[in-house]
């Protein structure tokens, strides 16, 4: 479970004193058991990859703002940060993956006019491909077939 190779590596960050780890996990952590409250059960893995995906979404805006700011210990940081949550996630299709995954799509679904069936089109993909998809790889390749 993903969860608990999330707790083990904060112990392990723990042991070995790898204060950027701790803190990133310690965090992450704290997400997950507030997610276990609010759902009254324990996340699945996918829930907590959600969960990792908005964390690296906002250490990302942090990165962008930091880089203009000019603060570069800080921004050092957030990208160690990012890193470390990054490699908990599963791999996200390259844009030739994800072009045959919406080809395939189309056919098994009989989209003939991607204009008016573009809805149902990605709300397939983004159920049956959640994680492995890049929403916004996954969109500029469906405009560039429009």
């Amino acid at each position: 479970l993903m969860f608990e190779k999330i707790q083990n590596d904060y112990i392990q960050a723990m042991k070995n004193k790898e204060i950027l780890k701790k803190s990133a996990l310690n965090y992450l952590i704290a997400q997950i058991k507030n997610k276990k409250i609010e759902l009254q059960r324990d996340p699945n893995d996918e829930e907590i990859i959600s969960l990792i995906k908005k964390e690296v979404k906002s250490l990302s805006e942090a990165i962008s703002f930091l880089e203009k700011a000019n603060k570069p210990e800080e921004l050092q940081e957030e990208k160690e940060k990012k890193l470390i949550l990054e490699h908990y996630l599963p791999a996200t299709l390259n844009e030739e993956q994800t072009k045959s995954l919406i080809e395939a799509a189309i056919r098994n679904l009989n989209i003939t006019d991607l204009k008016t069936q573009r809805g149902l089109l990605m709300k397939e993909l983004m159920a049956a491909h959640k994680t492995e998809l890049d929403p916004a790889l996954l969109n500029s390749l469906i405009n560039t077939m429009l």
